[in-house]
């Protein structure tokens, strides 16, 4: 694979975008003798960040700012096309990369391909679950770093420490989760990255948990899955691909570019669906159970009670599969799974002061997954109580209020009460809709009104779209 930065003819490199891990590519190109100019492309950096990049060397330009003498462009995948620097590029034939290949080739230059197992996992849905499940299936015998929207863990014999939190799931986190787990003194024999958008190639393994859901980027002149599909092609022909086998798009671009054997999909099927496609594992749900089936046999696992299992199917094909290609041994698979509770914020059921609770609040919450939470409440047959919204803050995709507004105006009746999260929800906050400030002050709230009724009717449903 031709690597942009080892080419000795680059010597001045634009970074764009230095909100979404931009100022760390920057830094660790200037550490390995780049000249570096940062593009502020979205003008968020406050005058502190850029006068301290200023210190390292790193000069910042205006987000509109035209760089005139750039050897190459690195480019988040979601800038608009019409960005100034990338007319430029296109007019004075300079390379363009994605922050995504410009992490996987530092990697490249810092550890050379000597390096760990090295897991990537992106998706629409199901990547943090996937991701914590394979690091404890991995972890019952050997260290594993896993950095998930949850934060940078370490995992050993199944148990987690969270070992530093505040990083973001884009491409140039890695770089740091890197150095962190570097810093703790610990021989570490795999990691596992939950990415966004995409993969670096620098992994051993790369998964696309699925592609369903799929939404605009770029200006909305281009589609997420896209660029997924496209990192992929980062990988080098030795990397293994786990691939959801809804993804025909990717496996129709993969198998004309990557030329690669490597590919292994999976297929999630109903119970009552006939088995059509040519997919390498085959996973069904029964009510207590799930099995896959392979080329070498059969296999059933039993999750749990306690959550909702079925809300973790993708998860659970994904990781069993990879876990499977890889050889870890069954029985940890099997043990992860029986002993699995479901992850904080994802369809995750607890009794708190008698009353029931379905934690649904997470950094991927949509308005699918809420619909899923309330119908779940609903089999319960206990009267719910929905705590509903965002932190638009703390996430770079809100929940879009007309969404929640045709929600509200197809199932309120299915809500004994409604508690709204976030600014944008305060205009839909009437009648007998409540309103809270955040998702800790909705939780006190929707447990005040439950102490009211008998705990046995009744149960919390917490849907707001936030990190935990």
């Amino acid at each position: 694979m031709y690597c942009h930065l080892t080419d000795p003819a680059i010597k001045n490199i634009a970074v764009l975008d230095m909100t979404h891990g931009g100022v760390i590519i920057a830094r660790k190109l200037k550490e390995l003798g780049f000249n570096v100019t940062g593009v502020d492309v979205y003008g968020t950096l406050s005058s502190e960040q850029c006068y301290a990049l200023g210190i390292d060397g790193i000069w910042v330009a205006e987000k509109n700012c035209s760089i005139e003498e750039p050897d190459l462009i690195i480019s988040p995948v979601h800038l608009h096309p019409d960005h100034i620097m990338l007319h430029l590029a296109e007019e004075k034939h300079v390379p363009v990369i994605s922050h995504h290949r410009a992490v996987g080739e530092i990697l490249t230059i810092k550890y050379e391909s000597d390096h760990p197992l090295m897991i990537e996992v992106t998706g629409t849905k199901a990547k943090t679950s996937t991701a914590s499940l394979l690091a404890d299936m991995i972890s019952r015998e050997r260290i594993v770093v896993l950095h998930t929207s949850r934060g940078l863990e370490l995992w050993e014999d199944g148990v987690c420490e969270v070992i530093h939190k505040g990083l973001s799931i884009a491409p140039g986190s890695i770089l740091d989760a890197m150095d962190i787990a570097g810093s703790i003194g610990r021989k570490i024999d795999a990691y596992i990255f939950e990415i966004s958008l995409g993969v670096t190639g620098y992994g051993n393994v790369g998964i696309i948990t699925t592609l369903d859901m799929d939404y605009m980027i770029a200006g909305k002149t281009s589609v997420a899955s896209e660029a997924k599909v496209r990192s992929l092609l980062n990988y080098s022909s030795k990397a293994h691909i786990i691939l959801n086998e809804n993804c025909r798009k990717a496996l129709e671009q993969l198998d004309r570019s990557l030329g690669t054997e490597n590919i292994t999909t999976f297929c999630i099927m109903g119970n009552e669906e006939s088995r059509t496609s040519d997919a390498d594992h085959f996973l069904n749900m029964q009510k207590n159970s799930f099995s896959i089936t392979t080329g070498k046999g059969y296999i059933e696992l039993f999750p749990a009670d306690g959550y909702d299992a079925r809300s973790y199917i993708t998860a659970f094909a994904a990781s069993c599969v990879t876990a499977l290609e890889i050889d870890v041994p069954l029985e940890n698979i099997k043990n992860t799974i029986q002993q699995f509770r479901g992850l904080q914020g994802r369809m995750q059921e607890m009794i708190q002061e008698d009353i029931s609770i379905l934690d649904n609040s997470n950094s991927g919450m949509d308005i699918v997954s809420v619909e899923k939470a309330l119908d779940l409440s609903l089999k319960r047959k206990q009267r719910v109580i929905m705590v509903l919204g965002e932190e638009a803050a703390q996430v770079c995709e809100g929940l879009p209020p007309q969404g929640v507004a045709d929600l509200i105006s197809r199932r309120l009746e299915d809500m004994d009460e409604l508690i709204l999260v976030g600014e944008r929800m305060k205009p839909l906050a009437t009648g007998n809709i409540h309103y809270a400030e955040s998702l800790d002050v909705g939780r006190m709230y929707a447990m005040g009104i439950a102490r009211k009724k008998r705990a046995y009717e009744v149960i919390v449903a917490l849907c707001v779209k936030c990190f935990r």
